[in-house]
């Protein structure tokens, strides 16, 4: 358990990632449009803007009557005062009602503004000071309304151009977010003897979660499963290329630790250290029984002995992959038995908080684990995930979760 702690001190300074990392083995045309589903439905939420119609209704109402008290309220104030001119308080009302009503209203209540100051005013000494007064107060209020109604167009117009920006955005990331989901496999590998599954649980439209069931040569299997520092589109960029790169070095028979250092080299040049990943691959060869794997600054991964029963943390032993220009990285070597379940998962799993701030925790791993060993390995994926769910007590996260299982079923007459 020490080497739990020691790597979980190491991932608390990763940064956090948003989305799913993808497999280049589906086609695009079969979903393009069920990808784009989301974007459509979040699309049709305008957003609030300045009023439009042409017509008083629902809301606009209440808008009016609003309006209409403070008109009301202004005419008896400047029908008590005799001493002064108040025509200017008729600004404030007519500007909220240019602001909440429409056009042609507008201009009409401003019109009423001008008749109800022409009667309810203070008196005027003579018909020439009267007309002037009137004219005064009718260029300014139609001067403030019209203002203000340029004001309003603007804030509309400037709004519907958000709305679209937002809209074409959104269906740019759930596309960028179809795309990487074709870079994970379809299904498990159906190899006898063994049961195999995973899950990606993005948090938002696009990361750096990955992870990768690849044929080797002699019947092995490459198993792989990857997290890229940071978050949004620039890691879901880095892992689609790391991932096109273990693809790459499976049609050679090349050892781990040169995959490693080739992938380390290629990583290293294109961010120049600035971004690097966590890495767990796995090399298992079915007939032996036999799992050769590097860690590369992963959380680790639990190798669960069913005839024990007994917990075996398989740690880290060497740095993240693309964080310094040469990474020397020598795989370790186990042997599984009839019943022994791996998981492997990366930080979204045990760094999941609850309200308390409390984390998941690889304990509680291991205790799902050892309680449920004789499920399949697809019920083990969906155990787990829903126990982080009900431990945090919300359906989304802060960071993409994956889970990969392997099992080891019985060989036969056990």
């Amino acid at each position: 358990m020490n080497n739990v702690a020691r790597n979980t001190s190491f991932f608390e300074n990763k940064g956090q990632i948003r989305s799913v990392a993808s497999n280049g083995r589906k086609r695009l045309t079969g979903t393009k449009a069920a990808s784009l589903t989301g974007a459509s439905a979040r699309a049709q939420r305008p957003l609030p803007v300045l009023a439009t119609k042409s017509s008083i209704d629902g809301i606009q109402w209440l808008s009016f009557a609003l309006v209409a008290v403070a008109i009301a309220c202004v005419a008896y104030v400047d029908y008590l005062v005799k001493s002064m001119s108040l025509s200017y308080l008729y600004i404030l009302p007519l500007v909220v009602a240019a602001i909440l009503l429409p056009r042609r209203i507008t201009f009409t209540l401003t019109l009423v503004c001008v008749f109800l100051h022409d009667v309810l005013g203070r008196p005027y000494s003579a018909l020439p000071v009267r007309i002037a007064d009137n004219l005064i107060a009718l260029i300014g209020f139609g001067f403030v309304v019209a203002i203000t109604h340029k004001f309003v167009a603007q804030r509309n117009s400037l709004s519907g151009v958000i709305r679209r920006q937002r809209d074409d955005l959104l269906k740019e990331v759930d596309l960028a977010a179809h795309v990487q989901s074709l870079f994970l496999p379809l299904n498990g590998p159906a190899i006898p003897g063994y049961d195999i599954a995973a899950r990606m649980f993005p948090a938002r439209g696009v990361g750096g979660d990955y992870y990768d069931y690849i044929p080797l040569p002699e019947h092995k299997l490459g198993l792989v499963i990857a997290d890229v520092a940071g978050k949004g589109v620039a890691a879901a960029l880095l892992m689609a290329a790391a991932s096109a790169a273990v693809r790459v070095d499976a049609n050679d028979p090349r050892r781990i630790s040169e995959t490693i250092d080739r992938l380390n080299h290629e990583l290293h040049g294109l961010s120049d250290g600035s971004r690097f990943m966590t890495m767990f691959l796995g090399e298992l060869e079915p007939k032996a029984r036999s799992l050769k794997y590097a860690n590369c600054g992963h959380n680790p991964a639990l190798l669960f002995r069913a005839a024990k029963p007994q917990a075996r943390w398989l740690s880290a032993g060497c740095m993240p992959v693309g964080l310094f220009p040469v990474l020397h990285c020598e795989p370790e070597h186990i042997t599984l038995e009839s019943g022994d379940v791996v998981v492997w998962y990366t930080d979204g799993l045990t760094e999941a908080e609850n309200q308390a701030g409390e984390q998941f925790g690889p304990r509680k791993i291991f205790d799902i684990v050892r309680s449920n060993w004789g499920a399949s390995a697809q019920e083990i994926v969906d155990l787990l995930y829903r126990e982080v769910i009900n431990f945090s007590e919300r359906d989304t996260f802060d960071d993409d979760l994956t889970i990969m299982v392997l099992k080891v079923e019985p060989a036969l007459g056990q």
